[in-house]
């Protein structure tokens, strides 16, 4: 284990509690969806665990922006983080954490050496979805279309702003 963040797995509950997300991994799976390696990064946005997905191939779609970090191995050179399909976790039950890492070192060194890259880069793209959102375009963007964030409004400060909004609106009709 490591200061900056752990790999870890999501319990079965987890993926069973919350079937009906949208844009994740496995979708349906959650079997195959709690076997899945995630960076749980030692950083909260807004008060909120963040969880990377460790993919196996990370398809990077050029011209849409930054929404991962290679990751590669000796077996697994496309390796990489995916912005894209982060979850949220704030119930720290579902999170379980093994004894032992059960990635190469050559990406844990990855990790660690490129932690702080990562982790503004996490935060950008949650800043720029949150911006997306409150234009309601985040189903729009390339970047954003296929985010697992569209299942964190609340979370995320989304829906508070948006009612606030929507009550300003009402007020001055």
């Amino acid at each position: 284990m490591n200061e900056l963040y752990n790999v870890v797995f999501v319990k079965e509950g987890y993926f069973r509690n919350n079937k009906n997300f949208i844009e994740m991994l496995d979708h349906n799976k959650p079997q195959k969806q709690s076997r899945r390696h995630y960076v749980f990064l030692q950083v909260q946005y807004k008060n909120n665990n963040i969880l990377i997905p460790l993919r196996s191939k990370l398809r990077t779609n050029k011209g849409v922006g930054v929404i991962g970090f290679p990751v590669p191995s000796e077996k697994l050179p496309d390796a990489g983080l995916d912005y894209r399909k982060m979850l949220i976790i704030n119930d720290t039950s579902y999170i379980e954490k093994p004894k032992h890492t059960r990635i190469p070192k050559s990406q844990q060194k990855i990790l660690q050496n490129n932690y702080h890259k990562i982790k503004e880069e996490v935060t950008a793209y949650i800043k720029g979805y949150i911006k997306s959102a409150l234009k309601n375009r985040e189903k729009k963007d390339k970047k954003y279309i296929f985010s697992s964030l569209h299942n964190y409004h609340q979370e995320l400060g989304i829906l508070e702003v948006l009612e606030a909004r929507e009550e300003a609106a009402s007020t001055k009709e």
